[in-house]
């Protein structure tokens, strides 16, 4: 979807005030005067603060998707450093990434159980990054068959369970430290599973 350059800063203030104070608590005056916008603009725009929260995710998960699943562990040729290299990646942008928290994690908590909609949304974006971090770490998950031992989609589950924990232990404790150590467990965890 091509987006208007007024949808567009409808949805970064948006991404901003549902970070820092939630999308219950949010209101479409709020966005639109943080925005710049009439409130009619904001209707013409979205029909309504649900619909533009749908738009909202896809917006974001594009965005982030480019730092989150490129750089420079695509150019390596051995599968097992390249996996190793994909963390160390993921923690040079965690901050430019996650430094007010993760959209995906903090609307999946304040409204699974209120807007399926956008429930819906979340469990789609998640799933489909699950699906793209597989061949990633297919070495850890080389011994499938196993009894056991995870396959690479479980290990790519994994991965998420642990950098979303991670990101919101950051924000709970004030502490970045949380999302090296999370790292650096994922690490051992891989490490036990290549070997």
């Amino acid at each position: 979807m091509k987006l208007t350059r007024t949808q567009e800063n409808i949805l970064k203030a948006a991404r901003g005030l549902f970070l820092s104070k939630g999308y219950p608590t949010t209101t479409v005056d709020e966005i639109v005067d943080k925005a710049g916008v009439s409130k009619g603009s904001f209707y013409h725009a979205f029909p309504s603060k649900e619909d533009m929260g749908v738009v909202l995710l896809d917006w974001y998960q594009r965005g982030g998707e480019q730092q989150f699943l490129n750089g420079p562990f695509t150019k390596m040729e051995d599968p097992k450093k390249r996996m190793f290299a994909y963390l160390d990646h993921i923690e040079n942008v965690s901050k430019e990434l996650w430094s007010h928290g993760c959209l995906l994690g903090t609307l999946g908590l304040e409204l699974a159980e209120t807007s399926p909609k956008i429930r819906k949304k979340i469990s789609k974006i998640f799933k489909g990054l699950i699906k793209s971090l597989e061949p990633i770490f297919e070495p850890a998950g080389k011994n499938n068959g196993a009894k056991g031992h995870p396959s690479a989609r479980e290990i790519a589950e994994g991965f998420l369970i642990t950098m979303e924990g991670a990101i919101m232990l950051v924000r709970v404790n004030k502490d970045w430290n949380y999302f090296s150590r999370g790292m650096q467990n994922f690490r051992n965890h891989l490490n036990h599973l290549s070997n």
